[in-house]
C-alpha cells in the first residue's frame, strides 16, 4: 500500500478515535453535539475516502501475492510495426502461449519459455500496448502486468520499428510481402521509407519515452532493446536492384544510421537511470532463426 493511503488509514482513524472520546467525557448538549459532528463528517468522509482505500487494499493484497519469477516484457511501437507476428514468431520456438489477456490498450500474452538450452523454462509474460497515441500508454495499465504505481515489475522493454509501412488490400488485410513488394516498386521507395521512419519518430521520441520510463522504471527493469523489423523487404529491393545504398555496406547499417537519432535518445535516458545493457537489433520478424539470438539474450540470465 502506498504511502498516500497509510496516511488517509491513519488520519481518518485517528480523528474518529478522538470523536468518540469526547463522546464518552462529555455530558449532555456536548455529547449531543459530538455525536452530530460525527455523524456529519466522518461518515461521509469515511464514504469519501473508502473508495480510495479500498483500491489501495486490493493493490496490496495483489502485491503479497504476485509471482515475481514470471519475467515481463512491455512492447512498444507504432501499429503495423510488426509487433504481434515477433510475439507469435519469437515466442512460439519455445512453448505454445497459454492466455491472452486484452485491456483497452494492452494484449497480454504468457509464455513458458525453454530454449533448450538446460532443461528450465521460464514464465514470460508480455505486454503489448496497441494504442494509437503513444501518450496513452500511461492510462490504466493493467496492474496484473506492471505491478503498482509504487512496485513496477516490468523486466525488459522492447521498442519496435521497421522500414517499411503496413499496407492493406481493399479487403482491410495486410498485403503479402510479394505485393507488398510490388507497392514499393511502384513509386520512390526511398521516399516511402523516409515516411515511415518519419511516423515511428512521431511515435518514439524523447516525450514518449520520458513518459514510459517515469510511470514504469522501476530497479526491476534489466534491459532495454531497440528492434528494427523487416531488414528482409529493404535485401529484397536491394537484391532486385530497386534499391541502392551507395553510402552504405549493408542493409543493418543502413537501418541503423535511419534510427541513429532514436538510438541516441533511448541511449540517453537509459544512461541517466543506469541501465547499462541496451542493444539494438536487425531483424525479420517472420524469421524464427532471426529471433532466436534475441530471446535467448534475454531470457540468458532467467534460464
Amino acid at each position: 500500500m502506498s504511502k498516500k493511503g497509510f496516511f488517509f488509514i491513519f488520519l481518518y482513524l485517528s480523528l474518529a478515535i478522538i470523536v468518540i472520546w469526547l463522546m464518552f467525557h462529555l455530558h449532555g448538549k456536548s455529547t449531543e453535539a459530538a455525536i452530530a459532528i460525527f455523524l456529519a463528517v466522518f461518515v461521509p468522509l469515511g464514504g469519501f475516502i473508502s473508495k480510495p482505500i479500498t483500491t489501495q487494499l486490493e493493490i496490496f493484497a495483489y502485491n503479497l501475492f504476485v509471482n515475481n519469477l514470471i519475467y515481463r516484457i512491455l512492447i512498444f511501437g507504432r501499429p503495423g510495426s510488426g509487433k504481434t507476428t515477433f510475439i507469435r514468431t519469437g515466442f512460439t520456438i519455445c512453448n505454445p502461449e497459454k492466455s491472452i489477456r486484452s485491456t483497452e490498450n494492452f494484449n497480454c500474452h504468457e509464455f513458458k519459455v525453454n530454449l533448450n538450452l538446460n532443461k528450465k523454462s521460464v514464465d514470460v509474460a508480455i505486454a503489448d500496448y496497441k494504442g494509437q497515441d503513444p501518450y496513452e500508454i500511461v492510462m490504466n495499465p493493467p496492474v496484473y502486468f506492471f505491478g503498482d504505481e509504487n512496485n513496477r515489475l516490468i523486466n525488459s522493454i522492447f521498442f519496435i520499428v521497421d522500414l517499411v509501412p503496413r499496407i492493406c488490400d481493399d479487403n482491410g488485410e495486410p498485403l503479402k510481402d510479394k505485393f507488398l513488394l510490388d507497392w514499393l516498386k511502384k513509386d520512390n521507395i526511398n521516399e516511402k521509407i523516409k515516411v515511415r521512419i518519419s511516423e515511428h519518430y512521431d511515435y518514439i521520441n524523447e516525450f514518449s519515452l520520458q513518459l514510459i520510463f517515469k510511470n514504469f522504471y522501476s530497479s526491476n527493469l534489466k534491459n532495454v532493446f531497440l528492434i528494427i523489423n523487416k531488414l528482409d523487404l529493404v535485401e529484397k529491393l536491394l537484391n532486385d536492384g530497386y534499391l541502392t545504398l551507395s553510402d552504405f555496406r549493408s542493409a543493418e547499417e543502413f537501418a541503423m544510421c535511419k534510427f541513429s537519432r532514436m538510438i541516441g535518445q533511448i541511449e540517453s535516458v537509459c544512461s541517466k537511470l543506469n541501465i547499462d545493457d541496451f542493444s539494438v537489433y536487425t531483424i525479420s520478424a517472420t524469421k524464427k532463426d532471426n529471433l532466436r539470438p534475441l530471446i535467448a539474450k534475454v531470457l540468458s540470465n532467467e534460464l
